[in-house]
């Protein structure tokens, strides 16, 4: 434990981070994964101990008064960070100060700068925003073998090497590995799918981890409609336009939601920003006690048509899609994201028939296109289409071979 230096503490900006997230307890998801315990100081220390606590458990917020309390941090986010290069400096001092001491010893000059190298990645490992650490190969090579370990048990049980989340389309799964942590790109000309895609997407991962859907195109509750239905086999349709027994959908409700209670939405807007997304997505794995969750946008030129921080709205786009990025790092987890093709691409399976093609050609690990099949036909209203993964980071690109029932929303592999 690093002892107390005074000149790198700050309690008064501590207590009015407390204070913002009494006030305001969907703050600490904003900032839970930018500091530790020990960046506060031994007067605030266990009250932030016990405010997570009751936050992640969903229990009431302790009734202990912040010491002195000020008004609550104006920005949350920046006390956090502040706070946490304040922790970081009290564990330099500490470092220095054994150094020093060390220094007068009669340890050798070579062992005590291995010491003090050793020591120093530690202090940066202590805090979790980081930006950009030089990691010696040997110390990857445990992450390394546990994820080798993974992919080889992965194999023996299921036959594929899908350690990432499954989509439920078998060889989807097989090229991907599953939606591995990552940046995983989605796109299709207008009415071929996509949304419903990503649905029974996120429909099939709820199975076991949670899955958080942005919605900038659907109202969250005909989303849900869709969902549920998808799963009875039924039209949605019948139902919004007023033809459906509102018992029967009640019966599949009971039926059904059980099964998809892991999957959640959040209704897109402008005044969304990607730590609020971040903070939503902690929040829910914490309740689902989950490692990993299903991030899924849908879609990404509609969200960055409501940021427009830029003139250029490829800026707007990249800068939105590199955040995305760092979401999908941050979390651990991977983040699918809708994105609209160019008018002249529309209907092809091509990186450049992206809008902004190369910045998201760049920076997808994944891209994944709908397309009509040119080589098979179904009986209607059932289309044959295809999924061809253009880029893929963790395999071989390849097609998937799918039926679309769009009047009941289920896509379905062809079986070989």
């Amino acid at each position: 434990m690093a002892k107390e230096f005074t000149s790198f503490t700050d309690e008064r900006l501590e207590s009015s981070l407390l204070a913002s997230i009494f006030a305001r307890p969907e703050t600490y998801w904003e900032v839970a994964d930018l500091l530790p315990l020990e960046a506060f100081g031994s007067r605030n220390r266990e009250l932030y101990k016990r405010l997570s606590i009751a936050i992640e458990n969903d229990l009431p917020l302790p009734s202990v008064p912040i010491n002195a309390a000020p008004a609550p941090a104006p920005d949350p986010v920046a006390a956090a960070k502040r706070l946490a290069e304040l922790y970081q400096k009290r564990l330099l001092a500490d470092l220095a100060q054994t150094f020093l001491e060390k220094l007068r010893g009669e340890t050798s000059a070579t062992d005590l700068m291995t010491e003090l190298e050793d020591n120093l990645a530690r202090v940066q490992q202590r805090i979790k925003e980081r930006v950009g650490d030089v990691v010696a190969l040997p110390d990857l090579l445990p992450e390394v073998l546990s994820d080798v370990a993974a992919r080889r048990q992965a194999v023996k049980e299921q036959g594929v090497a899908a350690v990432g989340l499954p989509t439920g389309i078998g060889k989807l799964d097989k090229l991907l590995g599953g939606l591995q942590p990552g940046l995983h790109l989605l796109a299709a000309e207008p009415g071929m799918g996509k949304t419903t895609f990503a649905l029974q997407v996120a429909a099939n991962v709820a199975k076991g981890y949670p899955a958080l859907f942005v919605s900038f195109e659907e109202t969250i509750t005909r989303l849900a409609l869709k969902i549920i239905c998808a799963r009875a086999g039924l039209e949605a349709k019948r139902f919004s336009d007023g033809f459906g027994e509102p018992g029967e959908l009640e019966r599949i409700a009971r039926e059904y939601g059980p099964e998809l209670a892991r999957l959640y939405f959040i209704e897109g807007t402008g005044k969304l920003t990607v730590p609020q997304l971040k903070a939503k997505a902690l929040q829910i794995m914490a309740r689902e006690k989950a490692g990993k969750c299903l991030v899924i946008v849908d879609y990404l030129q509609r969200w960055a048509a409501s940021r427009r921080e830029f003139n250029d709205f490829r800026h707007t786009v990249s800068n939105l899609v590199s955040e995305l990025r760092e979401l999908a790092l941050r979390l651990s987890s991977p983040v699918l994201v809708i994105s609209s093709q160019n008018r002249p691409g529309q209907g092809s399976a091509n990186l450049t028939s992206l809008k902004e093609s190369g910045d998201l050609e760049y920076s997808a690990d994944t891209a994944i296109f709908l397309v009509d099949a040119q080589k098979r036909t179904a009986t209607p209203p059932s289309r044959a289409v295809d999924l061809a993964v253009e880029k893929n980071r963790y395999g071989d690109k390849g097609r998937v071979e799918l039926i679309f029932r769009p009047d009941v929303g289920i896509f379905r592999e062809v079986a070989k």
